[in-house]
């Protein structure tokens, strides 16, 4: 069965309840791919669409959503297209460096003004309370490797310290003072990478 078509008004309709908090179904899949733009902002696209029709996101396929909305003038955007473009990056990276000689020979011809390209990126409205009283709690001293706060900001010189989210907001972690820590650029680097 097809998803129900939307209007504009729908739309606007589902980002207002989506704004408020309205939640009346639980989202199943911690990662959300698709989103819509409107007015310069993302959207989940499943969730949003199914406010906007009232029936649970479960209901119907992105693909079916997308077809529905396609007589509304709005933007989609795939977080995971963006998320391959990186990964494919650091594979060139590193079939780079297995071939130095070529590496060189592409240098030499290579623009140094390199292409613009535009990416948009989910993130989290942090509350400020807790970084705020994580770095209190730390005191300057990385809460990992438990060393002093590599430089002072020039800003303030305060301490420079990361506030690092020890289960992930993006994995359903909570952004609480329990779930968070201070870090060292190196020690927040070596969370997310090593």
């Amino acid at each position: 069965m097809p998803a129900p078509s939307v209007t504009i008004a729908d739309i606007e309709r589902g980002i207002s309840l989506y704004n408020s908090g309205h939640r009346p179904w639980r989202q199943t899949l911690n990662r959300v791919d698709w989103f819509i733009m409107f007015d310069s902002k993302l959207y989940p696209l499943k969730y949003t669409y199914a406010l906007a029709v009232n029936e649970p996101p479960a209901e119907y396929t992105t693909n079916q959503m997308k077809s529905a909305m396609k007589g509304v003038q709005i933007s989609f955007v795939s977080i995971k297209e963006q998320q391959e473009v990186s990964t494919n990056f650091e594979k060139l990276v590193i079939d780079s460096a297995k071939d130095p000689i070529a590496r060189k020979k592409r240098l030499i011809g290579s623009n140094p003004k390199p292409e613009v390209t535009f990416t948009y990126q989910a993130s989290y409205k942090r509350n400020p309370d807790v970084v705020a009283e994580v770095l209190e709690r730390a005191a300057g001293v990385c809460e990992c490797c438990n060393k002093p706060a590599p430089f002072k900001k020039s800003k303030d010189k305060s301490p420079y310290l990361e506030v690092h989210h020890i289960i992930f907001l993006a994995k359903g972690g909570d952004d609480t003072v329990e779930n968070a820590e201070a870090l060292c650029p190196n020690c927040h680097r070596r969370k997310h990478y090593g």
